[in-house]
């Protein structure tokens, strides 16, 4: 009897034993996680095991954006995450990272049906780094990420189309424009026609005569009816026309540059009018989404009297003007993409790979005087105009046997050539000022949207704490998060339209 006593009160212990150790093997604890310094709203618990952190695997991978498949015959969780493959076993302390093996420092648990994974192992077996605050008793988790954190605009190569450089973008590009084309055409037409002009001058003046008397003395005089005259005149009249073919041929290069550096604008025009509207079409579809929230929540508050029908009515009506914006916005994204197709002559959408050069401080090294100064005299449109005066130049000082009124109609040439020369500098000269004020306008907006930006985040963060105390609703969460949306796409916006000026201030025959 006693012995039986005795195997009785051995069996109650063991099993309170094992009933704490299973109990208490682990320890709730009241700390918070945040992902690049933005705090995450999960209610469920964060573990201490063994001096572990442990997170509910679907908050974990959840949170970190992280592919999961569960696989139930072999109890087993396969994350997935850039070109890190993971695989965690239930039962036991083994992972498999990339196909190697590797041993995990505390098993996983399965909690209230949830199942726990340690915070740590996890994060940095997929490149990530994890930091404890101890006075804020947070897990800071750093992705790594470079860019925006709630912003993710849609890849433009989704439906797997065709990807190419935007070096082979603008080859394709230039190579389908018909003004370089019809260009090239006119060039070789100009060329037959000089030739052409060149054998007419050997003829006319066979004797080699008349073409050595240039300089001629303007004060000579020569019967209209003699032959000096008649082989002067018509020598002039092809030595003005050898004279424009030539300034033709000349202009050939600088107009090809002119037209080249359009048609790659006009690609850099396209994409970022594209990326613009996709900018904003993302944020439109979160607002939306926000808005189905509120209007359940305004809905809910009307059937307990909590709000009018007022809110709920003027909910809607937000929300279908913002769908109705929506459907515009995809309509003028489409019309964006065939005016890209058209350019490059294809007829399905092409992904273009392109890396924008967004260095805000290369505007410092601008010395405006002076690179206006180069601009106004290098300048390729500049160049243009003044070809035009030293035609217009040619011609006046190989007038000498024209009419009084066709001396006039020359003289009239030049001036009007002087005159389009001397506005063009003028005119380029604002252009350019009034294009680098806009870029350090663009500068300075960034920084103002930066603040912005840590300002929203900063309210996310706030708003967050609250929900997890209970002191705030999912929505709020949402809605703070959507704000940091709104400011991250107003800074690319900001971005794409600085470098747009920065492109165009390198290039001043390209301004408008």
């Amino acid at each position: 009897m006693k012995k039986n006593i005795k195997k009785i009160v051995i069996s109650t212990f063991l099993g309170v034993v094992l009933f704490f150790n299973n109990t208490y093997a682990f320890v709730r604890i009241s700390s918070s996680i945040s992902i690049d310094k933005m705090m995450q709203p999960i209610l469920s618990s964060v573990i201490n095991k063994d001096g572990y952190t442990l997170v509910s695997f679907r908050d974990l991978f959840g949170m970190l954006d992280v592919k999961v498949d569960w696989d139930s015959f072999k109890r087993s969780i396969t994350a997935k995450k850039d070109d890190k493959t993971l695989v965690i076993y239930v039962d036991t302390n083994k992972a498999i990272l990339n196909g190697e093996d590797i041993d995990m420092p505390v098993g996983l648990d399965i909690i209230d049906g949830n199942t726990y994974v340690p915070l740590r192992f996890i994060c940095e077996a997929l490149g990530m780094k994890v930091d404890w605050d101890q006075q804020k008793r947070n897990v800071d988790i750093e992705t790594g990420k470079d860019g925006y954190l709630v912003l993710n605009i849609k890849n433009n190569n989704s439906n797997n189309n065709k990807k190419i450089s935007y070096e082979d973008a603008i080859k394709i590009a230039t190579s389908k424009n018909t003004e370089l084309k019809n260009l090239e055409d006119l060039d070789n037409y100009v060329n037959k026609v000089k030739s052409g002009l060149y054998t007419k001058l050997d003829e006319v003046d066979y004797s080699g005569n008349v073409s050595n008397q240039f300089p001629i003395d303007g004060n000579v005089n020569l019967s209209p009816y003699s032959a000096e005259y008649s082989y002067l005149d018509n020598t002039l009249v092809l030595l003005r026309s050898i004279k424009q073919n030539e300034s033709q041929s000349k202009m050939k290069s600088i107009n090809e540059k002119i037209i080249s550096d359009g048609v790659e604008l006009s690609v850099l025009s396209s994409l970022i009018a594209i990326e613009t509207t996709k900018l904003n079409i993302t944020a439109l579809e979160k607002s939306i989404e926000i808005g189905k929230i509120n209007i359940q929540n305004l809905e809910l508050k009307n059937k307990y009297g909590m709000a009018s029908e007022t809110e709920v009515k003027k909910a809607k009506d937000t929300n279908e003007s913002n769908e109705s914006m929506l459907k515009d916005l995809k309509f003028t994204l489409e019309n964006q993409q065939e005016t890209l197709n058209s350019i490059l002559g294809e007829t399905e959408d092409i992904y273009i790979d392109i890396e924008f050069d967004l260095d805000f401080n290369k505007v410092n090294d601008i010395n405006l005087d002076a690179y206006i100064t180069r601009s106004i005299e290098g300048d390729l449109s500049i160049q243009v105009l003044k070809n035009e005066v030293d035609v217009a130049e040619y011609n006046y000082n190989m007038s000498l046997l024209s009419s009084d009124e066709d001396k006039t109609k020359v003289g009239n040439d030049l001036k009007v050539a002087q005159r389009k020369l001397s506005d063009a500098k003028v005119e380029m000269e604002k252009k350019l000022r009034d294009n680098y004020s806009n870029i350090l306008k663009s500068k300075d907006k960034d920084k103002t949207l930066k603040i912005t930006l840590n300002q929203a985040i900063d309210n996310y963060n706030t708003t967050v704490i609250n929900y997890i105390n209970g002191k705030a609703i999912m929505y709020k969460v949402e809605e703070a998060k959507l704000a940091i949306l709104n400011a991250e796409k107003d800074i690319r916006e900001n971005e794409l339209s600085y470098f747009s000026l920065m492109y165009s201030f390198s290039k001043p025959y390209l301004l408008k």
